[in-house]
């Protein structure tokens, strides 16, 4: 993984911590937060995990990268959908607001992973062009 995502990760990661912590008492109640933390947290390791196993793929086949890479998507979509429907149904009162940030949550990883694929397929094909190139 790139060195500048690295640091984007962590920040936009600090940054959702911090603005659960500021979240108004009034509309989030603290279970809300630790939810919302949890989210942030399962949301940051499954994006980590699959950018993990994507980068070991990309050079090996593109089906193993299609499965890999498709894979990984479903099982984040899937994770996610369980972990919120969980909060909904384990929350005495459940808050519209905490499932809306967690959505987003879930968006903003998954940008990162898709950031983070599109820079090793360019990568990947830049390699196989200069190839090609010293090939004829």
């Amino acid at each position: 993984m790139m060195k500048n995502q690295k640091l984007q990760i962590f920040l936009v990661t600090a940054f959702l911590f911090l603005i659960a912590m500021v979240l108004p008492n009034g509309k989030f109640l603290w279970n809300d937060k630790y939810w919302i933390i949890s989210s942030i947290l399962i949301f940051l390791f499954n994006t980590l995990f699959a950018m993990r196993k994507i980068s070991g793929a990309v050079n090996v086949s593109q089906s193993k990268f299609n499965a890999i890479y498709f894979g990984s998507m479903g099982l984040k979509m899937i994770l996610a959908l369980i972990f919120i429907v969980i909060y909904l149904k384990v929350s005495q009162i459940p808050n519209k607001f905490a499932v809306v940030f967690m959505l987003i949550t879930y968006f903003i990883y998954t940008g990162f992973e898709i950031q983070f694929i599109l820079a090793k397929l360019r990568t990947n094909s830049e390699k196989d062009k200069n190839g090609d190139d010293a090939r004829k």
